[in-house]
């Protein structure tokens, strides 16, 4: 590096420091942390922090680090949320849960028998919910690829219902049925001009929706009986609630109008937010990064919470039928990160403390390999072991793999750390599980707490897991070995 490179260089970093502080103190974001209480927990001299009486440093030393912590009592509370019928109605929701959100069996089993069906989108969540002992009417199959064996035991089996991502998957759900002597019970997933279109649904706009309904009415292979609508794009307020379903309620009237199609079920996908997690802004992570400005936390209150949502999905839909003089239909939900993100944490522990010329790298024995979402949105992160002690000193919270995108907080403000100690990542019941992968680290263990009880939901992977698949060196794979004479 020349000597004009390197006085840049310090020069920069000179800037950078002195400019620190008073932005600090300039532009301090009004919120910077969420209290634990919102999650149920509680600081206990001696014990640092603990959930349902349970001192959280305690069990990752029962069952290793990192470890995932699923808190049922929150799960509970969602589903009774979800399910539950808005005051002054008659009925409420039919809720299924988003397999692909958080797919663990011990979780997935828990919303089952709470009463939530599943929403699948692969031949392999079709094939764990049957597993799991889900009825066919209380599974909902979506996604762009669907398998001919898996639409073909989808259509056997009976399920609730069956959608067509785009037009173009119509025709094999008709030939299939055709084959198999049975109606599948039909709907097509359609894009509005808020959220998510591209390789999902057909656009409402232009009548691409409308052509394509016409096309699945005219097959006598198929029972077209429900809309599938997913927004994909974050609902944190009434307005995008709003705005969203009244665009599905005004394609509603079309098909009645057009094609005589009075639909038995609205489905209104997700989307919903975790009140407490949210994407970070652009402007906010570059002032974090350059100038250690701390990340600004939502307020959960503020967002649109579960019970709201319901009401309001039920409010408008059955404003909009009455006004009609149509009997309202059955409507359909799909929450994924609103019913379990917020019910789960992720712990793991310092490894190392690594000092730099600005500021103190925290070494974790967990990273991105565990909690990749951490990168772009914001998760509260908890000191477990001393968390009323004063944070006044900045990490950069890194995790073990060799890389620099391996960084979970680029500038974090927390009480002193030491060795050893154990930090929690909040709300990671949405996409920490499935996004996860096994880098040079296996993936950690999940227990469920319940009633201050400790329940093992998933094993810890181990090194032989990690190998389980590949065939040893010089062995031929069963399908190339000669058949036995």
């Amino acid at each position: 590096m020349s000597l004009k490179s390197r006085l840049v260089g310090t020069a920069k970093r000179q800037v950078k420091q002195t400019l620190r502080p008073v932005l600090q103190r300039a532009m301090a974001p009004a919120r910077t942390q969420i209290p634990a209480a919102y999650w149920g927990l509680e600081s206990r001299h001696g014990q640092g922090l603990c959930l349902e009486g349970v001192p959280l440093k305690e069990l990752t030393r029962r069952w290793g680090s990192p470890l995932h912590v699923v808190h049922m009592a929150a799960l509970k509370r969602n589903v009774e949320r979800f399910t539950a019928v808005p005051a002054g109605r008659t009925a409420g929701c039919e809720v299924f849960y988003s397999y692909k959100t958080n797919p663990i069996p011990g979780v997935l089993g828990a919303l089952h028998g709470l009463g939530v069906g599943a929403e699948i989108i692969s031949a392999y969540e079709l094939w764990l919910a049957l597993k799991l002992g889900v009825a066919p009417e209380r599974i909902v199959y979506n996604g762009p690829v669907k398998s001919e064996a898996s639409v073909r035991e989808a259509i056997s089996r009976g399920i609730q219902l069956l959608a067509a991502n785009h037009a173009e998957e119509l025709g094999t759900f008709a030939r299939i049925a055709a084959e198999v002597g049975r109606k599948p019970r039909v709907a097509l997933r359609v894009s509005t001009d808020s959220g998510w279109s591209a390789q999902f649904g057909t656009p409402i706009t232009g009548g691409a929706a409308l052509r394509a309904y016409a096309q699945a009415r005219a097959s006598s292979h198929l029972d077209v009986v429900g809309l599938h609508a997913h927004r994909g794009a974050l609902i944190r307020t009434e307005g995008e609630l709003t705005g969203f379903v009244e665009a599905v309620l005004a394609f509603t009237d079309t098909l009645y109008q057009e094609l005589g199609l009075d639909l038995e079920v609205l489905d209104l996908g997700g989307s919903l937010c975790t009140p407490s997690a949210e994407h970070i802004d652009e402007r906010d992570w570059r002032l974090n990064l350059t100038f250690f400005r701390d990340l600004p936390a939502p307020d959960p209150h503020a967002a649109l919470g579960i019970s709201r949502y319901v009401a309001l999905a039920v409010e408008l839909v059955e404003a909009h039928y009455a006004r009609r003089g149509r009997q309202r239909p059955r409507i359909f939900l799909e929450p994924g990160r609103a019913m379990t993100g917020d019910t789960q944490l992720l712990l793991g522990r310092v490894h190392t403390l690594k000092e730099g010329e600005d500021r103190t790298w925290a070494v974790l024995d967990m990273g991105v390999n565990h909690a990749e979402c951490v990168r772009n949105e914001y998760h509260q992160l908890f000191h477990v072991d001393r968390p009323d002690a004063p944070a006044s000193r900045v990490y950069t919270v890194v995790g073990p793999i060799c890389t620099p995108g391996d960084t979970l907080y680029h500038a974090k403000r927390l009480p002193d750390l030491e060795v050893g100690d154990t930090l929690a990542i909040m709300d990671a019941g949405a996409y920490f599980v499935p996004f996860a992968n096994s880098f040079s680290y296996p993936q950690p263990a999940i227990i469920a707490l319940e009633d201050g009880h400790e329940r093992l939901l998933r094993r810890a992977e181990t090194f032989e897991d990690q190998v389980a698949l590949d065939v040893p060196t010089g062995e031929a794979p069963a399908s190339e070995k000669p058949a036995a004479a």
